[in-house]
C-alpha cells in the first residue's frame, strides 16, 4: 500500500478521530491560546506600532499597519500552529506518552499514525485560524479594520492544505531529533526564518535573492495570496502558487517521514 494512498483509509481517520477526542476533553484549558495571540498581536503590533508607522505602501495600494498585518497573521497562524504541533506533541506522544505504540498493537499501521498526526496538526492549526478569523470580524465590528469579508471563508481549506504540507515538515523533525533537548534547532534555525521572510509581519526588504528565496516559499505565496484577497479582493496568482507548492512538499516530504519513522520506531535500516 502507498503512503499517499493510506491518506484515504479509515485508519488514518480514526487516528485522527482519537486526538480530537482527547483535545475536547481539555477544551477549556486549550481555547485561552488561539484567541488570545492574535488579539494581542493585532492590539500591540497593529494598533500599537501601527500607530506610530502612519500609512504602510503595498502594491501601489496604501493601507495602515493593521489592514496589513490582519492576512499575515491569518497565514502565519496555520503554519506556525501545525509545525508545533507535528514537533513538539507528536514527539511527546511517540517517545513519552507511547501513544504511537498502542495504536499500532491494532489494525493501524505507522502511515495511518503519520497521516493521523499530520490531519490532527492541519486540523487543529485551521481550527486556530478560524479562531483568528472571528478576532478579525471584532476589529472589523469595531470599525478598526475593513475587509473584503465575503472571501474570508475561501482562505479556509487554502490554509488547511498550508498547515498539512508544514506539519510534513515538523514530522520530518519528529524523526530525525534525537531528543526533546533538540527541538529548539528546527525551531529557530529553519521556522522563524521561513515565517518572518514570507511577508507576514513586514514587506520583504529588498536584499539580494531574497525575493528569489522568497518564491519558493509557499508561506510567503499565501501570505501575499491572501493579503490580495481580503484587501482588494481579487484572487491572484499568489494562492496558486502556495498551493501548488504545498502539494509539492507533501508529496515529497510524507514517504521521507515514512522512511525514517520506519527506522526510529521499528530500527529498519
Amino acid at each position: 500500500m502507498s503512503v499517499l494512498t493510506a491518506a484515504l483509509q479509515w485508519q488514518s481517520r480514526a487516528v485522527l478521530s482519537r486526538h480530537v477526542r482527547v483535545h475536547l476533553r481539555n477544551w477549556h484549558t486549550v481555547t485561552l491560546p488561539p484567541v488570545c495571540e492574535p488579539l494581542i498581536m493585532l492590539l500591540t503590533f497593529g494598533l500599537g506600532l501601527g500607530s506610530q508607522m502612519g500609512t504602510l505602501r503595498w502594491q501601489g495600494h496604501e493601507f495602515n499597519y493593521l489592514h496589513y498585518l490582519a492576512p499575515g497573521i491569518l497565514a502565519y497562524t496555520a503554519f506556525m500552529s501545525a509545525f508545533f504541533q507535528s514537533l513538539f506533541a507528536a514527539f511527546i506522544r511517540m517517545r513519552f506518552q507511547k501513544s504511537w505504540e498502542g495504536q499500532l498493537t491494532t489494525q493501524v499501521r505507522l502511515e495511518h499514525v503519520l497521516w493521523g498526526e499530520a490531519f490532527w496538526a492541519a486540523t487543529l492549526a485551521t481550527s486556530y485560524a478560524a479562531v483568528v478569523c472571528i478576532v478579525l470580524a471584532g476589529f472589523g465590528l469595531a470599525g478598526q479594520l475593513s475587509l473584503h469579508w465575503q472571501w474570508l471563508p475561501v482562505t479556509i481549506p487554502l490554509l488547511f492544505l498550508t498547515a498539512l504540507a508544514f506539519s510534513a515538515v515538523g514530522l520530518f523533525f519528529t524523526a530525525i531529533l534525537p531528543s526533546i533537548d533538540h527541538m529548539s534547532l528546527p525551531f529557530f534555525l529553519v521556522i522563524m526564518p521561513i515565517g518572518f521572510a514570507s511577508s507576514t509581519y513586514f514587506p520583504l526588504p529588498d536584499v539580494t535573492g531574497l525575493r528569489e528565496i522568497a518564491m519558493l516559499n509557499p508561506l510567503h505565496h499565501l501570505a501575499e495570496g491572501l493579503r490580495w484577497l481580503l484587501l482588494t479582493g481579487k484572487p491572484t496568482w499568489h494562492l496558486a502558487a502556495s498551493a501548488g507548492l504545498c502539494l509539492v512538499l507533501l508529496i515529497g516530504l510524507i514517504p521521507l517521514d515514512m522512511r525514517l519513522l520506519r527506522r526510529r520506531v521499528f530500527g529498519d535500516c
